[in-house]
């Protein structure tokens, strides 16, 4: 049988994720002390795109209304850089809400893919 995986996406290249606490200003479920991933690849390739902020008061922020873009506003993709996704169990994990998923517990990625951020310029929008 074919394991399922999730996907946690991150400008940053490490051998392990730990939980950290996430803020989400929408849902109480986003809020949570723990290692986020998702089911839907392309929302986390969003996230390892990064966040170069450009004066202060940076927020990356993914709506309903744009789709599977993230807005980044006071902030810019790491145009030239490089990010990464990390494919996770899915058996590790306990669903939070919609397409996001939760683990409360250090994990070792199964793999890890190096992107291009300036390949899914298009997964953006910059005000």
């Amino acid at each position: 049988m074919n394991k399922e995986y999730l996907y946690h996406g991150s400008p940053v290249k490490v051998d392990k994720l730990v939980p950290n606490q996430a803020y989400d200003t929408g849902f109480e479920s986003g809020c949570q002390y723990a290692v986020y991933a998702t089911s839907n690849k392309k929302m986390a390739v969003c996230f390892a795109l990064g966040c170069i902020e450009e004066n202060g008061d940076a927020e990356r922020i993914m709506l309903p209304q744009y789709g599977d873009k993230m807005v980044f506003r006071n902030c810019h993709p790491n145009y030239g850089g490089k990010g990464f996704i990390y494919l996770l169990d899915k058996e590790k994990f306990s669903h939070a809400m919609g397409t996001q998923w939760v683990c409360y517990q250090e994990i070792i990625p199964d793999e890890v893919i190096e992107i291009n951020v300036d390949d899914y310029l298009d997964y953006c929008i910059v005000e």
